[in-house]
C-alpha cells in the first residue's frame, strides 16, 4: 500500500492532546525540519515545514488550519501572532523560535493546555520550559510570551466553557427523558 507524504505524516504524529510543541528547525542540507515534543518526553523530527505539520494535525481533526487562525483571530481581535485552537486539550500559542531567513517557517507552538513556564533568557528573549522538562527558546522576550499566552489561554477556557455548557445541556436531556418514563 502507498501512503503520501501527508498519510504516512498524519499516521506518525501523536495525538493532539499529547504534543507539548511543535518546532521548526533547519534539517540536513538546509531543508526545513520540525522537531514535535510529545508529553511522554524526548523528541522526534519530521522531514516537513512547521506549517505542513500544524495542516496535518488540523486535519486529522477535520478542520482546515486556515479557517482556524481566521476563527481564533476574530476571538481575539487579531491579526498576528494569532492561536491555533486545534481540539480541546491542544491550543498552540505561536513564538518565534528561530530569525527570518527567506522562506523559512520562524514560529513554533506551545501548547497552553499543558503546564510550561515561561521565564525571561540569559541573553535575549525567553526560556519556556516545557511539562517533559525541555526548554524552547524564544526570540520575544518574555512579557510578549505572557501576553501571547494569556491570548491563547482566553481561547482555551471559552472552549472548555463551551463543552461543558454542552455536556450539562446533553445531562439535562438525558435526565428529563429519563424522568418522563
Amino acid at each position: 500500500m502507498n501512503f503520501s507524504k501527508r498519510e504516512e505524516l498524519m499516521q506518525c504524529l501523536p495525538p493532539a492532546a499529547d504534543i507539548l510543541a511543535v518546532v521548526p528547525v533547519t534539517g540536513a542540507h538546509g531543508a526545513n525540519d520540525t522537531v514535535i515534543y510529545p508529553v511522554a518526553g524526548g523528541r522526534f523530527s519530521l522531514a516537513a515545514a512547521a506549517e505542513y505539520v500544524l495542516s496535518c494535525l488540523a486535519a486529522r481533526e477535520d478542520k482546515d488550519l486556515r479557517l482556524i487562525r481566521y476563527n481564533a483571530g476574530r476571538q481575539i481581535a487579531r491579526r498576528r501572532s494569532i492561536p491555533l485552537p486545534i481540539r480541546l486539550g491542544c491550543v498552540l500559542m505561536p513564538v518565534m523560535v528561530r530569525p527570518v531567513d527567506g522562506r523559512r517557517g520562524t514560529l513554533g507552538y506551545i501548547n497552553v493546555s499543558r503546564d510550561h513556564v515561561i521565564a525571561p533568557a540569559a541573553d535575549r528573549g525567553a526560556d519556556i520550559l516545557l511539562l517533559s522538562g525541555a526548554v524552547v527558546h524564544s526570540l520575544w522576550e518574555a512579557p510578549t510570551v505572557q501576553k501571547i499566552f494569556h491570548a491563547a489561554n482566553s481561547i482555551h477556557l471559552k472552549m472548555l466553557v463551551t463543552e461543558r455548557r454542552g455536556l450539562s445541556a446533553a445531562e439535562a436531556r438525558v435526565c428529563a427523558a429519563g424522568g418522563a418514563r
